[in-house]
Formats: structure tokens, C-alpha cells, sequence
């Protein structure tokens, strides 16, 4: 499997089932980012609005001000038709001794005087939606608001509904039902509690002398409560039950008006919410869409054609110039590694045909020495072409190597102290010594890099020293820390190095060959190696001559000097 189908395989596992999750809405103008996007904020808006509406409690919020109120006009009216309190006033409600012939106990019941009760309905109730019932001892009904009441206003016809019902059978109650679920339910008893016949539960208990209050939810979901309070006679006795119940929508409607206020606060939150994201949507999905289509003409490959470096502040921008820089790196990447190819071409290219005429001219040699010169130039150029394909592979796994190797710490003085001491036994054989000195004996030479590839940095250039340095010379390896970086110099006691080649000497495949050394012994791969793990490391690497004096014009070169500063690590 090659790279691309690699890499293929790879995205499509990691990525291809999420792909299709919503449905194509490109048709409609609206791309699968602004999908996501609308439905994160509507969602999140859904379940504020529930939250909001569980927080608020209207329906309980209103429930109580209607009690609250039913509660100050049971005792109003329950005084006002009572005989306790006002000695100066008859009473409106007494209680009287019939016989029973069923029974020989006599059987207390209740006397009013209706018309005066009516009216007292009348102007406590005027301009309210609040029913009034009066019941006697016995438990029937002896008076009746809604026969009394002049304003014309929609009260409360129909009975109470039963305890304990507690579902709307219609679906004009489905927002009641809704809105439910987030507010406080009604309050419910068993339905199978005793009560009297034909009449509330409350009714009852007020006849004890208890004060009560019930509420109920009505078949449409209405929201009924009712307050029954005792009405006393003279001597303080229960004379009989007040029964005032609530108007119709005089709970849901107050609290439906302020939920739909709410909704449409939403709803209209829920519009801005959609516009916003699909601006949003459109100011993410077209940079990147750019990005996208640049990219695949990339892939298509062409002319040089880099990320477009967008105009924008935000992280799009950014990643904008980021590709933008990594295609441009890439684009000189390419070009190097195709001047890299020519120039290998070039290279292999000399030897080989010195090789390809030695070999045609092996068979017309005509002495002895005449060949073995000639295979000794075959033999040259063989290892000369072997030297030049080991350091061009090893110079083209380096970025490579330099990319997936993880820097890690290290003492760069150790590693200076190996390389020297390994430099120092080469160099006995021509009488010649490598030396090492630190600067900066207390301080700390710690660097972030690669050691293997930095002690061939030091091999290279301690090497390409003593090539220089004439027999029984010295070569000189400093090393000083810095506030910084850390700096190693390598001093030879060579010829120096021209000032027009100053620069070239860091080249590919570029040579500066000397009295020790025949021709084709150097590739020229060295320092251009070395100059490329030293950037890789972020440092530098420099190159100047020594000067004994410069009091005069004709300076004398005392040697060559290579300098490698990398960045410190604490």
C-alpha cells in the first residue's frame, strides 16, 4: 500500500461514517456547518425556555394571588352575611329549631334573608369573575352570585369538577398540559373522600368550623380553586358554608398570557439565533472553502500555486498563513531536492566518465605499467563514486531523520570530550594534536538536539581541520557558554580560507582541495551537511580566518576558524 492510499484508507476511517449525519442542505444554501450550528443554539434555546418557565412558576405565581384573593373575599362576604361582631346590625344567616317528624329531636336549620345576602354578593363582587355560594347546615344551597351579580361579567357556570382529575381531555388544553410539566401541579385529593351529596368536599369541612381551600384542574385544563370558609350566627355557632370559587381563566389566562410573552421572546431569540448562525456559518465555511479548493488544486498539482494568505485576524488567519508558509516551505523544499538531483547528476556524472575511458582505453594499453595505471584509476574512481553515493544517501535521510527524531537533552561537553579524544588517535598518525578547552568551566553546556547527528557536526569539522593543518600541527576545539547559547570554535593551523569562497565553502559538492589530499578524496558534502543539522538545531555555524597581526595591510592568515552557536537550554 502506497502513501496516498495509506493516508486514504486512514481518513476515510477516521472521518467517513460522520460524513452523511446531516442531510445535504448545499440545495438550500445552507452547508452542513450552519446545520450544526443552528441546531446547537435552538437546543440550547429550548432548554432555557423550559428552564425559564420551570424557574418563573407562573401558573403557581397566579395560583396564589387568586388564592390569596379568594381567600380576603370568603372572609369579607363571610362577615358581612354573619352575626358575629356587629351587635348593631341583624344578622343575615341564623340558625332555627324545626321539628322533625321523622324524628322526635328537633333539627336545627338555616334561616337567611336571601335579598339581603344577594345584595351583600352584589357589592363585593362587583366587576369580579369571583362565583359566591351560600349552604345551609344541611348542605343545600341557599344563595347563588351568579343570580345576583349585574355586571354581565362570564362567571363560572358549570360545577366543580371532581378531585383528582388531573388530565385535559381536549386539546385545546395541550399547551396547559405543556406548561405543566414545568409548573407546580394542581393539588389533588382522593376522589373517593366523603362528601356530602351533590356538593363539594370543602363544604363539609367548613360546616365543622375549618376554614379550607381546594383547587382543580378542569377537563379543558383550566385551573379552578375554591375557598370555603364558615359563616357564624350571633352566638358564634356555624350557621352554614361559603363556597367562592375562582373565574374561568382567572389562573391559566393571566399565566398563559405571560408564557406566550415568554415564547415569543424566544421564538424571536430563536430567529436572531439562525440569522447570526448562518453569518457565523458563512464566515467559517468560506475561508475555509478557499482554503479547501486551493488545497485540492495543490493536489492536482501544476504551476506554483500556494495556500492564498487570507486576510483575517481571527484563527482562520492564522491557519491561512500557516499554510500559506508550510506550501511556500514545501514549494523550496521541491526545488531544493531538485537542484540536489542535478547536482548528484553532476557529480556521479565525472567520475563515471573518467571510469567509462579508462576502461575503453584498458584494452589498448600496450605495457604493463601503462594498465596498472589504468586500473588504478578505475580503482580511484570506483571508491570515489562509492564515497559520493554513501554521503548523498546519507545527506537525503537526514531531514528526514531531523524531523522524526525527538531533541532531548544533553551535555554538549561530554559529547565535545568523545569526539576529541576520538579525533586525537587519527591524528597522531600525522604527528598532529587535537585539544580540547573550556571557557566557561562552571557553566552549564546543556542543548536540546539530536547528540548523534551533532557529533557529526564536530567529526566533520575537527576533521576537515586536520586535513588542513600541516604535520605536527595543532587544532584547537573551544567551547563557552554564553547567556544564551552555547559556542564551540574549531581553530586549524592551516592556510585560511579565501575571502571570495568565504560562503561557497557551505555549498553542495563544492571542494577546496590541498597538497595532502588527491583528488576526489572529499565529496564536498561535509560542511553542507553540518550547516543543515546546525539550522535544523536552530543555531548557525559561520566560517572566518585567524589573523596573527592586522597592524599591516598584508595580513598573515594563522588559520581557519569554524564557529557553531546553538541555543542553551536553560
Amino acid at each position: 500500500m502506497n502513501v496516498r492510499e495509506r493516508f486514504g484508507a486512514a481518513s476515510r476511517d477516521a472521518f467517513g461514517p460522520n460524513r452523511r449525519r446531516f442531510p445535504n442542505l448545499a440545495a438550500y444554501g445552507v452547508s452542513r456547518l450552519a446545520a450544526k450550528i443552528i441546531v446547537v443554539a435552538l437546543v440550547g434555546l429550548t432548554v432555557l425556555l423550559f428552564a425559564t418557565l420551570h424557574q418563573a412558576q407562573l401558573r403557581a405565581v397566579m395560583t396564589d394571588a387568586v388564592l390569596e384573593s379568594l381567600l380576603v373575599q370568603a372572609d369579607a362576604i363571610a362577615n358581612a352575611i354573619g352575626g358575629v361582631g356587629d351587635a348593631s346590625r341583624p344578622p343575615l344567616v341564623t340558625l332555627n329549631a324545626v321539628e322533625d317528624a321523622a324524628s322526635e329531636a328537633p333539627t336545627e336549620r338555616t334561616r337567611i334573608d336571601r335579598d339581603r345576602v344577594e345584595r351583600v354578593f352584589a357589592e363585593l363582587l362587583e366587576g369580579t369573575a369571583t362565583r359566591a355560594r351560600l349552604y345551609g347546615i344541611s348542605g343545600d344551597e341557599l344563595a347563588d352570585s351568579r343570580f345576583a351579580l349585574r355586571s354581565g361579567l362570564d362567571v363560572t357556570h358549570a360545577p366543580l369538577p371532581p378531585l383528582g382529575e388531573t388530565q385535559p381531555s381536549t386539546l385545546g388544553g395541550l399547551w396547559n398540559y405543556l406548561a405543566g410539566l414545568v409548573t407546580t401541579p394542581p393539588i389533588t385529593l382522593d376522589p373517593n373522600g366523603a362528601t356530602l351529596p351533590g356538593n363539594p368536599r370543602e363544604i363539609r369541612v367548613a360546616l365543622t368550623g375549618v376554614k379550607t381551600a381546594e383547587q382543580r384542574l378542569a377537563p379543558d385544563g383550566d385551573i379552578i380553586i375554591s375557598v370555603a370558609a364558615p359563616v357564624l350566627d350571633a352566638s358564634g355557632a356555624v350557621a352554614g358554608a361559603l363556597l367562592v370559587t375562582s373565574g374561568s381563566g382567572a389562573v391559566t389566562e393571566p399565566a398563559h398570557a405571560q408564557e406566550t410573552a415568554i415564547l415569543k421572546g424566544f421564538l424571536a431569540a430563536g430567529a436572531l439565533a439562525i440569522v447570526v448562525s448562518l453569518l457565523l456559518a458563512a464566515s467559517i465555511s468560506r475561508p475555509i472553502s478557499r482554503l479547501a479548493r486551493a488545497a485540492e488544486r495543490i493536489e492536482r498539482g501544476g504551476a506554483y500555486t500556494p495556500m492564498p494568505e487570507l486576510r483575517d485576524s481571527s484563527e482562520i488567519g492564522d491557519l491561512s498563513r500557516v499554510l500559506h508558509d508550510m506550501t511556500v516551505a514545501l514549494y523550496m523544499r521541491i526545488d531544493a531536492i531538485e537542484a540536489f538531483a542535478g547536482e548528484v547528476a553532476h557529480e556521479l556524472k565525472n567520475p563515471l566518465t573518467s571510469l567509462r575511458s579508462a576502461v575503453e582505453t584498458l584494452p589498448l594499453a600496450r605495457t604493463d605499467r601503462a594498465r596498472d595505471k589504468l586500473l588504478s584509476v578505475i580503482q580511484h574512481d570506483v571508491r570515489r563514486i562509492d564515497r559520493l553515493i554513501s554521503d548523498i544517501s546519507d545527506a537525503s535521510k537526514l531531514d528526514a531523520e531531523l524531523n522524526r527524531y525527538r531533541y532531548e537533552p544533553f551535555d554538549l561537553v561530554h559529547l565535545l570530550r568523545a569526539v576529541v579524544a576520538t579525533q586525537s588517535e587519527l591524528a597522531a598518525e600525522r604527528n598532529q594534536q587535537v585539544d580540547l578547552a573550556v571557557r566557561s568551566p562552571g557553566g552549564d553546556f546543556t542543548v536540546f538536539g539530536n547528540d548523534g547527528r551533532l557529533g557529526q557536526v564536530f567529526t566533520n569539522l575537527i576533521d576537515n581541520a586536520r586535513s588542513f593543518t600541516p604535520m605536527g600541527g595543532r587544532v584547537v576545539v573551544s567551547a563557552q557558554r554564553f547567556a544564551s547559547f552555547v559556542e564551540v570554535v574549531v581553530d586549524d593551523e592551516g592556510p585560511g580560507i579565501e575571502e571570495a569562497v568565504m560562503e561557497r565553502i557551505f555549498e553542495r559538492f563544492y571542494t577546496d582541495r590541498t597538497e595532502q589530499q588527491s583528488f576526489g578524496d572529499n565529496s564536498g558534502l561535509g560542511l553542507a551537511i553540518s550547516r543543515q543539522i546546525v539550522e535544523a538545531h536552530g543555531g548557525e555555524i559561520f566560517a572566518e580566518n585567524r589573523y596573527r597581526t592586522t597592524l599591516t595591510p598584508d595580513r598573515d592568515v594563522a588559520g581557519a576558524r569554524f564557529t557553531v552557536r546553538l541555543p542553551a537550554a536553560s
